[in-house]
């Protein structure tokens, strides 16, 4: 068999759709990555631009941390890098001088506009093999899952150990 024949073969386990669906993922993120970088754009960078964007262009970092589901110090070094490059500034917080928050600059803004075209495109191309029904069904079916999973993802730390406040409510 070869292993075209042992991709296009279905197995309709639990196991055997997460597998599928982590393999979806993969391939997108890679199509992603490759088609971003020919614009100078990493994932992250772009992820966390996004994230700004819905937000009217000011977060903090625990903030973008946790829309793009990354580890605050692996987001804190793309800031920085982005900082450099004059995308985005850090500025005090209003509501909490110990915190700050990450604002897009005007070149950021211009990036944002140049890109949106670029990943417009992008997106309609890695959707077009799918029926726009399918492609609702998708979102929904994900919706679902993400809202199922996140709150158990949520209670675990960086390291993988359950939160000190869920174990001590459970040894009550």
């Amino acid at each position: 068999m070869t292993v075209n024949e042992v991709n296009k073969r279905t197995d309709k386990t639990p196991l055997g759709t997460l597998l599928s669906m982590l393999m979806s993922f993969e391939v997108l993120a890679r199509y992603l990555e490759l088609e971003l970088k020919r614009n100078q754009v990493s994932l992250i960078r772009f992820n966390i631009m996004s994230a700004l964007f819905k937000n009217g262009g000011e977060m903090t970092p625990s903030e973008i941390a946790e829309a793009v589901f990354r580890e605050k110090n692996t987001i804190t070094a793309c800031i920085n890098t982005m900082e450099e490059q004059g995308v985005v500034r850090r500025e005090p917080s209003t509501n909490d001088r110990r915190s700050v928050k990450v604002v897009i600059t005007e070149k950021g803004w211009n990036e944002a506009n140049r890109l949106s075209p670029v990943v417009q495109e992008l997106s309609r191309e890695a959707l077009s093999c799918l029926e726009k029904q399918n492609v609702e069904e998708l979102v929904e079916t994900m919706r679902t899952l993400r809202e199922n999973l996140l709150p158990r993802v949520a209670k675990t730390s960086a390291n993988g150990k359950r939160q000190e406040k869920e174990v001590s409510q459970r040894n009550r």
